[in-house]
């Protein structure tokens, strides 16, 4: 009995070895990154405080310009199934935002929404865009709505895919009271021990599910775009980058009060198979917002404009004829 246990412990080290070995990488330089996956229409702005932001100009340049902002942990690339439905009507704007994609991490390391928003103004400005609409999916909607409100001389439409950001009442009083009480899995995240296991521990089972989680239809969940995801997330600097974030300090959670104050026309598109921010979270939006259109599509999860480019694109086209 003793020999069994044993060998059923040596076991149990050698599969736990075998696991973090297989999903140990070390950073993969900008060089190599930018050469792979820079291709196209893609350029980069380079920023006075050393930050290299990447991002793609297409379309129709003398269009309506429409930005177009990812979500946490995606890249601009989430849109390139997208882009080519609008590039008749519009001038596109895809943004790799700090932390993400092709920018990764930047010399200051702020990657709050407020650093967000300051890089899509030097970007627009930059190129000498003075008024623009502006696309957001999850993370990147929660950007777009603060953008909308922060610029509303700038934005001329605001579209919301998915988008995060706002909370019910009850909501936001429940995020009050658990600052006072951060559970002790919270803290024991912020550990530096942690910190530097996770900067290099990235299996590609992460990024497997996480892709599988945001579509409902699984033929989109394909190892290409899953292989383009995990080694993004390996740029030089890009984990800590997103450990940052994730394990930060606590943001404050804005109530539906917020959105009355857009007076943008707005669009609300929403998978109702969406298994990370349900689709109900944007009734907040279509409720709070005086000019708001919602559009709820079936058998579509987290990403619309990936997994159904060619109804975002027809909606799109249509909010902007109605205008």
């Amino acid at each position: 009995m003793k020999k069994t246990f044993k060998w059923i412990g040596i076991l149990i080290i050698v599969i736990f070895v075998v696991l973090i070995y297989s999903g140990t990488y070390l950073d993969i330089s900008r060089e190599e990154l930018e050469a792979k996956y820079a291709t196209g229409s893609s350029q980069f702005l380079d920023l006075p405080d050393g930050a290299r932001i990447h991002f793609r100009d297409e379309g129709k340049t003398e269009s309506p310009v429409i930005v177009l902002l990812h979500g946490f942990n995606g890249s601009l690339f989430n849109f390139e199934r997208l882009v080519p439905l609008l590039a008749d009507d519009f001038r596109l704007i895809s943004i790799d935002l700090p932390g993400f994609g092709l920018t990764g991490a930047i010399p200051s390391a702020d990657y709050t929404t407020e650093s967000f928003m300051d890089t899509v103004t030097k970007l627009t400005n930059q190129l000498g865009i003075e008024k623009f609409s502006i696309a957001g999916n999850s993370m990147g909607g929660g950007v777009a709505w603060r953008y909308t409100l922060e610029h509303p001389t700038k934005v001329e439409g605001l579209i919301l895919l998915a988008s995060s950001g706002v909370g019910s009442k009850e909501d936001v009083k429940k995020f009050e009271e658990r600052e006072n009480n951060t559970p002790i899995v919270w803290k024991l995240m912020k550990s530096n021990l942690l910190k530097k296991f996770l900067n290099y521990y990235t299996p590609k089972f992460f990024a497997t599910e996480g892709l599988k989680r945001s579509v409902y239809d699984q033929q989109f969940a394909d190892v290409d775009h899953a292989n383009q995801f995990h080694e993004l997330v390996l740029l030089q600097g890009s984990r800590n980058a997103i450990l940052s974030m994730t394990m930060g300090g606590r943001r404050k959670m804005h109530g539906p009060e917020s959105l009355s104050k857009i007076t943008a026309p707005t669009l609300v598109i929403h998978g109702e198979e969406d298994n990370i921010i349900g689709f109900e979270r944007s009734l907040v939006f279509k409720e709070n917002i005086d000019n708001a259109e919602m559009k709820i599509y079936p058998k579509i999860g987290h990403l619309p404009m990936y997994e159904d480019p060619a109804r975002t694109a027809d909606d799109i086209l249509k909010f902007f004829q109605d205008l």
